[in-house]
């Protein structure tokens, strides 16, 4: 309310200045238009809280708790916190945000992750930064598409993984991010029913990484863009901290979405990961899981590269409800030279979506090739 009227009385003041000015004949001229402006920074800076612009930098924080499903994990029960700060006065310079999150399923899947994203108070530098623990229960049929599709029993991986990442961003406007980022990833196997599944390849690694990553986002929205493009670049080396040999992976997202009709949105995902031949399987891309190729358990299909597509669209039914289908293809390869279009894995899927509070919440059912399906929950669009 005192914010408002601050507002109030200071655009009556310099309306009423024009006014006196034009009474006079006269015209307001850069010199006149100065001295308003100090008039009015001088009562700023005597009362800075009245400044329109003005947000308290104090720290706040929401909890955040829920159940979802996945094939692999089986139910899960997540709790944690986000939280959103200023590190500048003017609204305009987008919020610092942090969080963190335990999760627990049925099958003693868990995880411990913390994820954050500092902006200068300029709002031209900013920092991404996330770690997480992960243990992980899982299926395992072995490495490369012929593995993964035999029809046998499977064998049973468990593994410890530790993963932790900082980026260091130059911003230009809304549209561009562009900077360095270090990382490392750690993975050890503790219980492996087949050894031989492996192929020879090691049960632990840990890898110090430095890459270089360009973002060009024009989506009008974050959560749920109607219009726009979204693409990001990243190349990145690998060196090893147990003695094997170093890598290097590249990764490309193009992202597209194209209003059709009122509610109607096509988005159309493009990916690529692609690793050098030196790459171990513990880094390996996975189809499968809640982002694309939805239908297949994560980790099945699992090789050195992994090329997909997909096309989703998104209609709007009635108020914050909504529904998706999607259709699309992948394929995971040792090589270039070793790829093969017959191992293309199809996929499509339907799910519901839900709106509020700037959250999108979904629930998809995906399927497969040889009749294989997955019913996947969570928070905001798969992209």
């Amino acid at each position: 309310m005192l914010r408002s009227a601050v507002r109030c009385i200071v655009l009556f003041i310099l309306l009423c200045y024009g006014a006196v000015i034009s009474a006079d004949g006269q015209v307001l001229d850069s010199a006149a238009a100065a001295r308003v402006k100090d008039t009015v920074d001088r009562y700023y800076k005597l009362h800075p809280r009245r400044h329109p612009s003005f947000t308290s930098s104090g720290f706040k924080a929401l909890p955040v708790f829920g159940v979802m499903y996945t094939r692999e994990t089986e139910f899960v029960a997540m709790g944690g916190f986000t939280g959103s700060y200023h590190t500048a006065a003017d609204t305009l310079i987008p919020l610092s945000t942090i969080g963190a999150v335990a999760m627990l399923s049925t099958n003693m899947s868990s995880a411990l992750a913390l994820t954050g994203k500092w902006i200068s108070h300029t709002g031209t530098m900013q920092v991404e930064y996330s770690a997480a623990y992960i243990y992980a229960p899982r299926h395992f049929w072995g490495l490369g598409y012929e593995m993964a599709s035999e029809d046998g029993e499977p064998g049973r991986l468990v593994s410890h993984r530790v993963r932790a990442r900082a980026d260091m961003l130059y911003r230009r406007g809304d549209r561009i991010l562009a900077g360095v980022f270090l990382s490392y990833s750690g993975y050890y196997v503790s219980e492996l029913s087949e050894p031989e599944l492996l192929e020879g390849q090691p049960l632990s690694t840990g890898y110090a990484g430095v890459g270089v990553r360009f973002d060009l986002d024009t989506r009008d929205s974050r959560s749920e863009p109607e219009r726009g493009v979204f693409l990001a670049l990243q190349q990145s080396v690998h060196l090893s901290v147990t003695g094997l040999r170093p890598f290097s992976r590249t990764e490309l997202t193009a992202d597209f979405f194209c209003p059709l009709w009122d509610g109607g949105v096509l988005a159309t995902d493009i990916y690529g990961q692609i690793h050098s031949a030196s790459a171990p399987w513990t880094v390996w891309p996975e189809a499968g899981g809640d982002v694309r190729l939805r239908g297949y358990y994560q980790g099945r299909y699992r090789d050195r590269n992994l090329l997909s597509a997909q096309v989703e669209l998104r209609q709007r039914i009635h108020g914050s409800h909504g529904a998706v289908v999607w259709g699309g293809a992948g394929n995971v390869f040792p090589s270039f030279k070793d790829f093969e279009i017959k191992n293309t894995l199809p996929t499509y899927g339907a799910g519901y979506r839900f709106s509020f509070l700037g959250l999108v919440l979904r629930l998809d059912a995906g399927f497969g090739l040889r009749g294989q399906w997955a019913v996947t929950a969570g928070v905001s669009h798969s992209f």
